[in-house]
């Protein structure tokens, strides 16, 4: 790879996240090949699914015959098994006659209701990955239990590239929106899923699979960073609203709707709804 040439992963660092609008309306994001986006709210993790970090959390398996080795070295359940499971537990609450899924779109509805699997979801706006980015002010570590408040948020951004170069020894994502049960809520996000090869996070996926490719002249993947004080992210928060990019929107449900309102309290309430009266709850 020449000096020259671009890198397959680039790295921008913003001021703020204003800075991030104006990225957007520069050519790089606006004129360039299909890109895909995805926001997580600390730049430090890595863009992995959550069954890989189901299955690194518990990497070995007991011995239940009480001989030895006591552990085995493999996880308690396969992906198939992990799978089926869910498959059996939600019989009969699908509702009447509900659709023959393919394989990945079992693990879209599964993923859409908390299982963990290979999926990862990504957006067309970047809009849509910044608010996921901004919207919870910090998260519960696992490893120590202490609540963290991150010091800089992420947007990660992919171009249609992404899913090439594959091979048997070193596989690529797929790319797949489902058509049944999950795609209302993909279709507000503008979202599509990426299926992850097992135990590879995205940036060792493209650095490893482009690392002796020709050069595209654009990067693969970019990370765009973004640092976040309390009073940046509300502000960021409340622009998107805005914008019409919320919990209500993104997600259109009962729950999606319940917890847009909880979120406006942190917003102290910058919204109309409720603020006009409903006509049509008048007595006739």
């Amino acid at each position: 790879m020449n000096s020259s040439d671009p890198e397959c992963v680039e790295e921008r660092a913003l001021e703020s996240w204003n800075d991030f609008i104006l990225l957007m309306q520069g050519k790089d994001f606006n004129y360039g090949p299909g890109l895909i986006f995805r926001g997580q709210a600390d730049a430090t993790w890595k863009v992995e699914s959550t069954l890989d970090r189901l299955e690194s959390r518990f990497p070995t398996k007991k011995n239940h015959s009480g001989s030895i080795p006591e552990y085995f070295k493999a996880h308690p359940a396969s992906r198939k098994l992990h799978l089926e499971a869910f498959k059996e537990c939600v019989r009969g609450k699908r509702g009447q006659n509900p659709p023959v899924l393919r394989e990945d779109e079992w693990w879209a509805l599964a993923q859409h209701h908390g299982l963990a699997t290979p999926l990862l979801d990504w957006a067309y706006s970047p809009f849509v990955a910044l608010f996921f980015a901004f919207e919870e002010k910090g998260y519960v570590d696992r490893a120590s239990g202490q609540f963290k408040v991150p010091k800089q948020r992420i947007v990660y951004v992919a171009s249609y590239l992404v899913t090439e170069e594959d091979s048997c020894n070193n596989p690529a994502p797929i790319l797949f929106t489902p058509r049944r049960e999950v795609s209302i809520r993909l279709s507000s996000q503008s979202g599509v899923l990426m299926k992850m090869p097992i135990g590879k996070d995205l940036e060792s996926s493209v650095n490893s699979r482009f690392a002796n490719s020709s050069q595209y002249g654009f990067p693969i993947l970019t990370k765009i960073t973004i640092p976040c004080s309390d009073d940046d992210r509300i502000a960021c928060l409340k622009l998107l609203d805005r914008m019409n990019i919320n919990r209500m929107t993104l997600f259109p449900d009962l729950d999606g709707a319940a917890r847009h309102i909880n979120n406006l309290w942190e917003l102290d309430f910058h919204t109309a709804l409720g603020r006009f009266p409903d006509g049509t709850s008048k007595d006739n």
